[in-house]
Parts: structure tokens; C-alpha cells; sequence
């Protein structure tokens, strides 16, 4: 392996403080980690994405409903 060969794979490799930085539970960042190839790894990490955007999209509805009774009685 050549310095740049090297150096690419320093700049594609995750880190486990990467991962904790991005708010992986333990289990996911063990996931990832495992994995033996970056498509693997990115497959982890989109599935992990779509598991916080549902949660967000959750959230966002409570935050909406609360709008709405908070319009209703202030009204």
C-alpha cells in the first residue's frame, strides 16, 4: 500500500468516537465497526439515519399538536 492508498484509508475509515459524536448507540457503532466494507458500513448508517428521522418526524407531530391546543385555549 502506497501513502496515498494510506492516506485515503485514514480519511474513509469511522472511528468509534466518530460514530459516538453522531449519536450511534453502542450496539450500532459494534454494527458498523464489524462490517468488513464501507458499502456494509454505509448500509448501517443510512439504516441508523432513517431510525432518527422517524423519531424526528414523531417528535415534529407531538410539537404540532401542542401548537394546536396551545392556539385553541389562548384563543
Amino acid at each position: 500500500m502506497n501513502e496515498k492508498e494510506a492516506e485515503s484509508l485514514k480519511k474513509t475509515a469511522l472511528s468509534q468516537e466518530e460514530l459516538q459524536a453522531a449519536g450511534c448507540p453502542e450496539e450500532t457503532i459494534r454494527k458498523i465497526l464489524q462490517e468488513k466494507n464501507d458499502r456494509s458500513q454505509c448500509r448501517c448508517l443510512r439504516q441508523y439515519r432513517k431510525e432518527i428521522l422517524a423519531k424526528l418526524h414523531r417528535e415534529q407531530e407531538k410539537l404540532t399538536n401542542v401548537d394546536y391546543l396551545l392556539y385553541h385555549m389562548e384563543k
